[in-house]
């Protein structure tokens, strides 16, 4: 504990020497010209424990207020729509463009996020589930976390993998159970599927601290129209956030189809834009690109974690994740182009 304190102090240091030195300007200045996605999931309005793997996609409001006064004084905020006029039209982008938007659909991106973005005249887009809207459910992969970290189990086969657990609500399981849930993701859905039965057989959910229910609760669909008519932009996610490249041809259709088909009905405007769920290089593939825009996507979002080149492909527009874990400096050099954590 204390080297990995010492190791975050002295990267801290190089990251405030790195500014100080104009690093960080001279980084945006050579990537002006490249689109900058940023994509959030949650904005809590309290500070929570930042050791915990179920806060990893979670921002504080006071971190989400930095980053945007940020984003403010130093980049050039753009709308979706601004997007698209660039890639359809030719109408350029500003120089040092940035896209802010949010995947899933939870309730404080209307109660915490939008005033702060409002305060800042940000756009933004959020991406629907729709399993997700108004039901009580949780996402897989939010499920198992929060059901893992608190099991009693401490040992378990995942595939023909036998994994052991540290004890139950320690920092010891939250990091194990990240790496679990990496594992899981390269497993088949059918194993997925037979796992998640597993833990939901044998394990409770507890929504207590406070926190905990601001973290999971989702928009209903009356909220989805609110924070389109503050200003978001909506977005297709997927029925149920399944890992889109395992899916078979019938079921991949149904989630984009059917994603796109209840937003539009409960949203009342046309749904061209899809976020694809977890989003990295092996979580979607040429045939679901290909079948989004069969199905009339116009825009698809990675989460490569990656810089967009200058000529932008529509259906593959990449972002980086943001978390709790970035200090603001490592924030301002993660999207000036210098990384650090």
């Amino acid at each position: 504990m204390r080297s990995q304190t010492l190791k975050q102090s002295v990267k801290q240091s190089i990251l405030h020497g790195v500014e100080f030195a104009g690093f960080n300007r001279l980084a945006r200045y050579y990537t002006r010209r490249r689109l900058l996605g940023l994509c959030y999931h949650g904005v809590l309005s309290a500070e929570c424990p930042s050791n915990d793997a179920r806060l990893l996609l979670a921002v504080t409001a006071s971190q989400f207020d930095q980053h945007m006064q940020e984003l403010r004084r130093n980049w050039n905020p753009v709308s979706v729509e601004q997007v698209r006029q660039s890639i359809e039209e030719g109408i350029p982008l500003p120089d040092k463009a940035v896209l802010v938007t949010f995947d899933d659909g939870f309730r404080n991106n209307l109660t915490v996020a939008q005033p702060i973005l409002e305060k800042y005249q940000i756009p933004a887009i959020v991406f629907i589930t729709t399993d997700m809207i108004g039901t009580g459910k949780l996402i897989w992969t939010v499920e198992l976390i929060e059901r893992l970290v608190s099991w009693e189990k401490t040992r378990f086969t995942l595939g023909e993998t036998e994994h052991i657990l540290p004890p139950p609500d320690t920092p010891e399981r939250t990091r194990t159970v990240s790496s679990i849930m990496g594992a899981l993701r390269s497993a088949s859905p059918q194993e997925s599927q037979a796992f998640v039965e597993q833990v939901r057989s044998q394990t409770t959910l507890d929504f207590s601290p406070d926190w905990k229910k601001e973290l999971y609760e989702f928009m209903n669909w009356e909220e989805v129209r609110q924070i389109q008519q503050k200003g978001f932009a909506i977005g297709a996610h997927t029925v149920s956030h399944p890992i889109l490249s395992k899916l078979e041809p019938e079921q991949l259709e149904r989630e984009l189809k059917r994603s796109k088909e209840q937003i539009e009905q409960e949203a009342g405007t046309n749904i061209d834009t899809i976020a694809y769920p977890f989003g990295s290089q092996y979580d979607y593939s040429d045939e679901v690109v290909n079948k989004a825009r069969d199905l009339g996507f116009r825009l698809g979002f990675t989460l490569t974690e990656r810089r967009n080149s200058e000529m932008l492909d529509p259906m593959r527009i990449h972002r980086i994740c943001v978390g709790n874990d970035l200090t603001l400096s490592s924030f301002r050099a993660l999207i000036s182009g210098i990384r650090g954590n």
